[in-house]
C-alpha cells in the first residue's frame, strides 16, 4: 500500500526570484522505500523553452545577464538546479552561496550572474567546495540568449536593454569573503557560526 505524506514546499524569496533547497522542499513518498522530491509545484501547463546542464570547473563564471524572448519583446523565467557541488550567485545585487541541490527560479528581467569555486573550497556551511559544480537549467519559453547587463537592479522592460548593456563579472573571492556570504538552508538566508 502506498504510503502517501505530501509537505508545503517552502523557500526564500529574495530579489523578485526563489530559492528552494532540498531541506524546504516538498517530498511525498508514494510507495514504500521511494521519496520524491519536489522543487516546485505541479503544473497543468506543458512545457515549453529550453532544458539542459551546464558544468562548472575551478572558478569558471557567466557574465552579468538577463534572458530574452526570441522575439526580443518580454524577459523570460529561469529556473536553475544545482545538482553537484556549490556556486556563488549575484541576484540583483545579493550575493549568495547555492549549495547542492537547491533550486534557483530567477525571475523575468532580474540581472544575476554566476561564479564556480575551486575544489576544497570551505563553504559557509561548513562543507567543502567538491568540485565541478553542475547546473540544470530550463527556461520557461526559448531564448535569445544571453543579454549582458551592467546594473543589478531589476529591469521591467525589455526596452531599456541598450542604455544598461555592460559586462560585469561576478568578483574572485578570497576564502574569508566566501566564508562570510549567506547560505540558503530550510528556505531561509544563513551565516557562519
Amino acid at each position: 500500500m502506498a504510503n502517501s505524506v505530501t509537505h508545503t514546499i517552502g523557500g526564500l524569496q529574495l530579489n523578485n526570484s526563489f530559492f528552494v533547497d532540498e531541506e524546504s522542499a516538498g517530498r511525498e513518498e508514494p510507495f514504500e522505500s521511494f521519496t520524491m522530491t519536489y522543487f516546485s509545484d505541479r503544473s497543468t501547463q506543458g512545457y515549453t523553452g529550453q532544458f539542459g546542464v551546464n558544468r562548472f570547473c575551478k572558478s569558471d563564471g557567466l557574465k552579468r545577464h538577463v534572458h530574452l524572448s526570441v522575439d526580443g519583446k518580454r524577459f523570460v523565467r529561469e529556473r536553475i538546479l544545482i545538482a553537484e557541488a556549490a556556486l556563488l550567485l549575484d541576484v540583483a545585487g545579493k550575493q549568495i552561496v547555492i549549495l547542492p541541490n537547491t533550486l534557483c527560479d530567477i525571475g523575468p528581467g532580474v540581472p544575476h550572474m554566476w561564479r564556480g569555486l575551486s575544489a576544497g573550497t570551505l563553504l559557509p556551511d561548513g562543507s567543502r567546495h567538491s568540485g565541478e559544480s553542475i547546473m540544470v537549467f530550463f527556461y520557461e519559453e526559448e531564448v535569445r540568449g544571453f543579454e549582458r547587463v551592467a546594473a543589478p537592479e531589476l529591469i521591467d522592460s525589455p526596452n531599456h536593454l541598450d542604455e544598461l548593456r555592460g559586462d560585469v563579472a561576478f568578483p574572485k573571492m578570497n576564502q574569508e569573503e566566501i566564508l562570510d556570504l549567506p547560505f540558503i538552508r530550510k528556505g531561509e538566508l544563513q551565516y557562519q557560526g
